[in-house]
């Protein structure tokens, strides 16, 4: 069975991890990075591995770089908190993490997570089998290893969401299906703006900010991608018709949560501003006609 490893600083934190959720997966926990290299070393593989960010000595974004070199299929996840998005930008270049969670972090959020870190995991492990299989049998466990590894950083964007080869084939696979599905494009207009004024990193800290507004806004059963840039695309199961669902989505972007963004020492606050449109997927044959029609409408072309 899949392992899961949590590493933090604090063992009360960790006691508290094993208390939620040692009945729904195998846990270990290791206090500090130093001490989680040295379990992985000694027990892995694990499926999963999370970390805290903030711990002394080794944080977490140098932890799970660490951890892609021992393990390179591993799936990682990190834990921030909202004065951490610096710092989670870092995590991106040196650790390619697979999702952001963000402190206090729910038990059904976790449980979703890791659920979705081990089909990642498990369609990597898979792809290696299945190429040893194959013709190309003179390869090492390290070239193997590291052409898993990129199957699983595609899925690794910059906002930790799946990407448009991950959405393309999760909407592929509800063609047929009794379920009534929505596709979703969210354009977060003022992206551009904070890149223009405030440069690229202020730029990423925003997208990884909307996103787990994101996150948190939808429900836990709808899945969220990276289309581009700018672009998330959403798919939700809703037994209610379309303008139902365009309403509860304006709803929700009516919050007006926003973002606080730190430059040259004073405090700029961005709303979570996103232009949104949805089409239905039982009215079309293919993911391809449902972007054509995307594209004919004016969020733009995606």
């Amino acid at each position: 069975m899949e392992k899961i490893l949590f590493v933090d600083d604090e063992s009360a934190v960790l006691d508290g991890y094993r208390r939620v959720l040692f009945r729904d997966f195998p846990l270990v926990t290791a206090i500090g990075g130093e001490k989680g290299l040295e379990i992985i070393r000694e027990n892995g593989p694990f499926a999963v591995v999370i970390s805290d960010m903030r711990m002394p000595g080794m944080n977490g974004a140098e932890f799970l770089a660490e951890v892609r070199k021992e393990s390179p299929i591993t799936v990682r996840m990190l834990l921030t908190g909202h004065a951490d998005f610096d710092s989670a930008i870092e995590a991106v270049n040196k650790g390619n993490i697979f999702r952001f969670l963000t402190k206090p972090c729910q038990r059904e959020v976790l449980v979703e997570a890791i659920n979705s870190g081990l089909e990642k995991y498990r369609a990597a492990v898979a792809e290696k089998e299945l190429a040893k299989k194959g013709e190309m049998v003179g390869r090492t466990d390290a070239e193997w290893d590291a052409e898993a590894q990129a199957a699983v950083d595609n899925y690794n964007g910059l906002a930790g969401l799946p990407g448009t080869e991950e959405a393309r084939s999760y909407v592929q696979g509800l063609f047929g299906k009794q379920s009534q599905c929505f596709v979703v494009l969210l354009k977060l207009t003022l992206l551009q703006t904070v890149t223009d004024r405030y440069g690229e990193e202020a730029a990423a800290n925003y997208l990884i900010s909307a996103v787990q507004f994101l996150k948190k806004a939808f429900s836990l059963s709808d899945r969220l991608f990276q289309w581009n840039q700018d672009t998330i695309m959403a798919v939700v199961e809703r037994l209610v018709r379309p303008a139902v669902v365009r309403m509860e989505i304006q709803r929700l972007l009516m919050e007006n949560q926003q973002h606080v963004l730190e430059v040259n020492g004073r405090k700029v606050m961005i709303a979570y501003s996103a232009s949104f449109d949805l089409l239905p997927v039982a009215q079309f044959k293919s993911f391809d006609g449902i972007v054509d029609a995307f594209n004919a409408k004016s969020i733009g072309r995606v």
